[in-house]
């Protein structure tokens, strides 16, 4: 490994040492309580080191947040646009999509489920602000249009779709947070299988 190779590694290692704490931080304290000097405190580094590579805290945060969001959502778009596929088929991706994300990126999901539109509308800037809004109402967006889909081709009960939308989002995130707090070393997890039963049961009471 040349040394231009062996500095970009070692600022990849650091970049990732840095956002592992502040994601850990952030879950665990929330935002505002939160300090820089906690994050570098936790990744071993001097405070100078975190603004070598983010210029704050909030573009920290961003920078947890956006990526993965953006991924998440260009996924549940794709799936909402397949043509061969029935919505409730749809929806069973929707779900498995988003709990594939959270198992591949639980600190980006827990930061995304505690979003605090009241502190970040301050923060952030009115661009990044609006990308941040536009990615999750995109999400619930996707789940509303397969719902739509579903009313129109008469599979489904003339229901609210957006209301119904918040309901198969706030179920699922309520099972992951009533499961985690529950969760036991070398005990089953229930997550998964809760989430597919939970599905299944607003689905057959959807159905027409």
């Amino acid at each position: 490994m040349g040394i231009n190779e062996r500095k970009l590694k070692e600022k990849e290692l650091r970049i990732k040492q840095i956002r592992d704490s502040a994601a850990a931080l952030f879950y665990k304290k929330g935002y505002e309580a939160t300090t820089i000097e906690d994050i570098a405190k936790l990744a071993e580094i001097s405070k100078g080191t975190i603004y070598l590579y983010f210029k704050s805290k909030i573009d920290l945060y961003y920078s947890l947040v956006e990526p993965s969001l953006d991924v998440l959502s260009k996924k549940l778009s794709k799936i909402a646009g397949m043509k061969k596929i029935s919505p409730e088929i749809k929806i069973k991706k929707v779900t498995d999509a988003t709990y594939e994300f959270y198992l591949k990126d639980p600190d980006a999901y827990h930061l995304i489920s505690r979003y605090e539109a009241s502190v970040f509308s301050n923060l952030l800037s009115p661009k990044k602000l609006d990308h941040l809004k536009h990615l999750m109402i995109s999400n619930l967006n996707q789940l509303e249009i397969i719902v739509s889909e579903g009313i129109n081709r008469g599979l489904f009960q003339k229901l609210n779709p957006k209301m119904t939308a918040i309901v198969f989002w706030n179920t699922f995130m309520g099972i992951i947070q009533f499961q985690e707090n529950r969760l036991e070393e070398g005990k089953v997890d229930y997550r998964r299988s809760t989430i597919n039963r939970a599905m299944k049961l607003i689905i057959r009471g959807i159905r027409k």
